[in-house]
């Protein structure tokens, strides 16, 4: 390692996603091995070495194996003379990598092996495919994932100049931090940083970190943080300075580690979450206006819907916030207005006054469509891609989670049908309340209908749930 730097992590995790990508398009029926091929050798090329038996030196090699197997099913294709070659290639490579498993592969990983092992079907590529770009890879880097050394007491010791190895967990309120991490702005907020270190360097007073940025230190603040080998958990205190816009992109901090040996830093390889993302929020100018509990829940539920979907669509992830902020005003003003339980709220007053309410919106307005037909059934809103399903409950109070349970399915349908992984469904609770509302933030939230295509698929479907309170008595009615 001597003369070279540790592999980049943000370069690894770029090359996987491209990597992902092509595998995602075999397992659409996609027979470009060329692509799955180059994509391969950049993963390979930021990865650093990799050690035999390792899981992410597995999953490369079945990748190449699977390479072949595109190529065989390509060739057959195309009637190309001798195309079993590729599919004997393909054969050979997944069985030698398969002579090096070991309990620490997970079991799509091994099921993927022997699917090529036993290579018969033309299907099968895009199925290993499939398998391969769902399994999570942890990150190879450092000596704190250490490979099994079964099979490779050939290994020299490494170099005694190679860089020590660290990892770092940043929590907020005692939960690891979201990517992004909602703050105030112009408060000082206390986070708590844990460090861990493969072997602590002879000599070594103390493990620095410093988090670097793009912006001065008066607009966006980050204190050094100082570990030693007995106090591994320290204090990390953030500030913005000021508000930003909604859709300005997050304010990064990246963080950078030194031993302090005999007075001197020396240099570590750091890992974990080394990046924070901050976004900042202003009760009084957060949007929706005046319902501060709503605005933040709904900035929260964005950044949500960004680690769930990276790469959605723009134009669906802002028509997805148009319709939260407006459903949230909506609810506000059925909670402000005191709607009584009448025999005639139904789900068809209720598409008709929220239809009204959402055009008044000029970034809405004709935009919006109802009773489309999906999937055999009538959509009750639509805007551009994203579905609205409404529902009123006048029985009984429904929970968040009830509600998620009981309809969500149907919203997914409907989306599902035109391709979007994201729906919403607005549940008009109408019944009569003993107990008075609570805020409107806790009112909002994700669900993840179990779908067909499996647990954990790919391309995850999610239904923003929206429950809009009426049927309270006057608040004097309360008092006891």
């Amino acid at each position: 390692m001597s003369g070279a730097g540790p592999p980049d992590p943000v370069e690894i995790i770029g090359a996987r996603n491209t990597l992902v990508d092509a595998l995602v398009a075999v397992a659409g029926g996609s027979r470009d091995a060329s692509r799955l091929e180059s994509t391969l050798g950049g993963f390979r090329s930021v990865s650093g070495s990799l050690n035999e038996g390792d899981i992410v030196w597995a999953f490369a090699e079945l990748v190449e194996a699977l390479t072949h197997a595109v190529r065989w099913t390509d060739a057959a294709w195309n009637a190309e003379p001798d195309a079993t070659r590729h599919a004997t290639a393909a054969r050979l490579r997944a069985t030698q990598a398969a002579s090096s498993a070991d309990d620490l592969w997970p079991g799509a990983l091994r099921e993927a092996a022997a699917q090529l092992e036993a290579l018969e079907s033309y299907e099968v590529p895009a199925q290993i495919a499939d398998r391969l770009a769902a399994i999570p890879l942890p990150p190879r880097l450092t000596d704190l994932y250490r490979p099994s050394n079964r099979r490779h007491a050939h290994r020299t010791e490494p170099p005694q100049d190679s860089v020590p190895a660290a990892a770092i967990l940043i929590r907020l309120h005692c939960e690891p931090v979201m990517r992004p991490t909602v703050v105030h702005a112009g408060a000082l907020h206390h986070f708590e940083v844990e460090a861990r270190v493969s072997d602590w360097p002879d000599g070594a007073d103390a493990l620095e970190i410093t988090f670097l940025s793009v912006h001065p230190r008066d607009v966006l603040y980050a204190s050094d943080v100082r570990f030693t080998i007995d106090q591994m958990v320290q204090p990390l205190e953030i500030r913005v300075a000021g508000d930003r816009p909604p859709g300005d992109p997050p304010l990064k901090l990246t963080a950078r580690a030194a031993f302090v040996v005999n007075g001197k830093p020396s240099n570590v390889h750091l890992e974990g979450n080394t990046t924070l993302e901050i976004v900042t929020f202003d009760p009084g100018t957060a949007e929706p206006l005046n319902i501060p509990t709503a605005a933040q829940r709904l900035q929260q539920m964005m950044g949500e819907l960004n680690n769930a979907l990276p790469n959605l669509d723009a134009t669906i992830h802002r028509d997805t916030r148009l319709l939260l902020e407006a459903l949230a005003r909506f609810a506000h003003t059925v909670l402000d207005d005191r709607l009584a339980p009448h025999d005639d709220i139904n789900e068809a007053w209720f598409q008709q006054q929220l239809r009204y309410f959402l055009q008044a919106d000029p970034r809405i307005g004709a935009r919006l469509e109802e009773r489309s037909g999906r999937a055999g059934g009538m959509t009750d809103l639509v805007l551009g891609d994203v579905v609205v399903e409404l529902k009123v409950e006048k029985r009984s109070p429904v929970s968040l989670d009830a509600a998620s349970s009981r309809y969500a399915g149907q919203a997914t349908q409907y989306a599902s049908a035109g391709d979007c992984q994201v729906s919403l469904l607005a549940v008009l609770d109408v019944s009569s309340k003993r107990a008075p509302a609570g805020v409107m933030g806790n009112e909002m939230g994700w669900a993840q209908p179990e779908t067909t295509s499996g647990q954990d698929p790919p391309f995850p479907s999610l239904v923003g749930v929206f429950v809009m309170r009426g049927g309270f008595p006057k608040p004097s009615d309360l008092s006891r």
